[in-house]
């Protein structure tokens, strides 16, 4: 049995639910990310990548464009859900990022965190992000998708099209 992560460390119960994954193949690539509010409201997005992208910057791809939802939603408490390793702990400051185009990403969604009041990186189980794994998966047709699922599609990766500092 797992505990549902939007309850885990439950001393807020006022904190919005982001969870995020990324999906490359040789064929497609792409991202989805579901953002859940306190009371229930439920956005879900597919992105599909038209560029070549790798497992971790497709996981990151959807960080950043989670976190700049919840930044246009003007969010003061999130809570951020991930399967992957790399990113929560690179994001936590326990690892470090040591390829170029990974520290731009992880210097994108630093900038980006640090524009939402209070936040908390966790790692979840693939188990547990199923649904966002799906969304990642979909977008290859966007027919396939349901009317409740917003899509979106970015021809160049995020970090190419923002400035870093």
């Amino acid at each position: 049995m797992s505990i549902d992560p939007e309850r885990r460390n439950d001393n807020n119960p006022g904190a919005w639910a982001l969870k995020v994954d990324g999906s490359s193949i040789n064929e497609r690539s792409g991202a989805g990310l579901i953002l859940k509010s306190p009371e229930g409201f439920t956005i879900q997005t597919a992105i599909s990548f038209g560029f070549a992208a790798t497992n971790n910057q497709a996981e990151y791809e959807a960080l950043i464009v989670g976190l700049k939802v919840a930044k246009t939603l003007r969010i003061q408490d999130l809570k951020i859900y991930s399967d992957s390793q790399i990113v929560v702990k690179k994001t936590n400051g326990e690892y470090r990022a040591k390829d170029p185009v990974l520290a731009k990403y992880q210097a994108l969604v630093q900038s980006n965190l640090a524009l939402i009041p209070e936040t908390q990186v966790l790692q979840i189980c693939i188990e547990e992000n199923s649904e966002t794994d799906t969304l990642s998966k979909l977008v290859q047709n966007s027919s396939d998708l349901d009317c409740s699922v917003y899509f979106e599609e970015l021809q160049k990766p995020i970090i190419e099209s923002e400035e870093v500092m």
